[in-house]
């Protein structure tokens, strides 16, 4: 067989199943060749001292046999022999026994509650009861003990065989699930059968090609930063000099909307990710960006817990929650913004008194360039900041949702996890 058909997983699994068959089949073997008796070799240990005991009482004399059942009685634990006197009646409704054929002829004997009390009669009438449970032939224990340690070495074996194939498997899929842009890719390791080499050998070509196309779009956000910001501040100089003050405001106001899209396109498309993150108290923040608003007319307040740390960028973070207050000043009124703990997250909720969003579109909303209103005027937002609200959340390992809030209104709750006291010393 070659190689590579060798490393295929079916053929593998297969010789897997068959050696595991192969052997354990040669274990019984085995174990029933040890376990056959030799020629001439009684099958019965007990049965075999019955025939010696009945064989003896038979040939003795009537005066003898009470000292030859006293005898056999002493000597062999478990068996026992009686002689019964005349008027005595012996057992009734037995069934017959195996080894009658090897008794003396005359003699008599019949099985009482499966094998192990037996009652008959010698060849002179003398009736006779007999203990002696005997053992029909089989496996000794000793091969008992052997099958089954066989059975568990087998299971284990196919048990780690099992693992030594699939553990490649597992380790591409861990590589899959934590791929991202934020870091540099790891190559996985090429090893385990020829469909999982084939596999991770696609993996790996195709978190080169997204890594690649990663930095592309970095270096191409760079320069349309550069390119579109460029003639917005030539047009906006130029605006300065035109005589018409209702064409100059209606042109400024245009080229700050302008602005504001490739700021936040920008910003969506950056997904957050470049700030080093870092202990940061969740209120402390929260309560800056509401004073911000409410140094800019907004009716903005904070309630919740003092002092809270979590893990992350206070840029981004700010960034975030600035646009879920915003969206609650837009298109609310006397935004809330709470914080509170869980056991083990901080959770803080933007809570509005304005129309609310439908159950059937909170999802949607979440999605870049989505707005509540299709007829909604640019002046209303681009649909972005949502967007990049959850896309902060998310690269911190948080979730951010949309809920209704009882009487009118929204309520936008972000979950990230929060900083406990040892991680809080580490950093």
């Amino acid at each position: 067989m070659k190689t590579s058909a060798l490393r295929n997983i079916n053929v593998q699994l297969g010789l897997l199943l068959l050696l595991c068959v192969g052997l354990f089949h040669a274990a019984v073997t085995t174990i029933f060749f040890l376990t056959q008796p030799a020629p001439g070799e009684p099958r019965d240990l007990s049965a075999a001292l019955s025939v010696a005991a009945l064989t003896a009482l038979d040939a003795a004399s009537a005066a003898e046999r009470p000292a030859i059942a006293t005898a056999f009685n002493a000597n062999l634990p478990g068996f026992h022999v009686a002689l019964l006197g005349p008027g005595v009646a012996a057992r009734n409704g037995g069934q017959p026994v195996y080894f009658q054929d090897r008794l003396p002829t005359g003699v008599e004997i019949e099985a009482h509650d499966g094998d192990k009390r037996f009652s008959g009669s010698l060849h002179d009438g003398q009736k006779f009861e007999l203990d002696a449970p005997t053992r029909r032939p089989g496996f000794p224990r000793f091969a008992i003990v052997t099958l089954g340690f066989v059975a568990i070495s087998l299971f284990i074996f196919s048990l780690w065989a099992a693992l030594s194939l699939t553990r490649p498997l597992t380790n591409f899929a861990n590589a899959a699930e934590s791929f991202g842009l934020d870091s540099v890719p790891a190559q996985l390791a090429e090893t385990g059968p020829e469909e999982v080499r084939k596999a991770t050998r696609a993996f790996n070509r195709m978190q080169h090609r997204i890594a690649l196309m990663a930095s592309q779009r970095t270096r191409m956000l760079t320069s349309v930063s550069h390119d579109l910001r460029t003639p917005i501040t030539r047009m906006r100089l130029r605006a300065e000099y035109i005589e018409s003050g209702d064409t100059k405001l209606k042109l400024l106001r245009d080229l700050d909307q302008m602005e504001a899209m490739v700021r936040s396109c920008l910003d969506y498309l950056r997904g957050g990710f470049q700030q080093e993150v870092v202990a940061l108290d969740l209120a402390s923040l929260l309560q800056a960006v509401v004073d911000q608003f409410g140094d800019m007319g907004a009716d903005a307040r904070y309630d919740g817990v003092d002092h809270l740390s979590v893990l992350g960028s206070p840029d981004d973070l700010e960034r975030a929650f600035s646009n879920l207050i915003d969206n609650a000043v837009k298109y609310g009124k006397s935004p809330e913004v709470r914080l509170w703990e869980s056991d083990e997250a901080a959770v803080v909720e933007v809570v509005d008194r304005g129309p609310g969003i439908p159950p059937e579109k909170r999802e949607s909303m979440l999605e870049p360039f989505e707005r509540g209103d299709v007829n909604a005027s640019a002046n209303e937002g681009f649909g972005l900041g949502l967007a990049i609200a959850r896309a902060i959340v998310e690269a911190h390992g948080g979730r951010l949702t949309l809920d209704e809030r009882t009487g009118g209104g929204l309520i936008a709750r972000v979950s990230l996890a929060k900083l406990n006291s040892k991680q809080n010393e580490t950093n």
